[in-house]
């Protein structure tokens, strides 16, 4: 059960992190590109463009910033030899 709660507070990897990032930025690009086009149409396909546009934007937002939260905060390395406990679990 602590070793549930250990991979809990863990960072995910650097190439999921990287992932989202990339992801997230597509979804703001997407919302962007939808722009000229909302311009352009009108009445209910007005309106479904309209929401997800907000939908990229906001889902996109959420995981840039969230992917660089984790990624900048990160610690370094672990670098210290492990404790007993630590040992008999690998």
């Amino acid at each position: 059960m602590s070793e549930d709660k250990k991979k809990q507070g863990e960072s995910p990897a650097p190439i999921t992190l990287f992932l989202r990032l990339v992801g997230g930025g597509y979804l703001v690009w997407l919302a962007f590109q939808l722009v000229p086009d909302l311009l352009i149409s009108s009445g209910f396909r007005n309106i479904i463009q309209l929401v997800f546009m907000i939908l990229f934007f906001i889902t996109g937002s959420i995981l840039i910033i969230w992917s660089l939260k984790k990624i900048l905060l990160k610690g370094p390395a672990r670098t210290e030899p492990l404790e007993e406990e630590e040992q008999e679990h690998i």
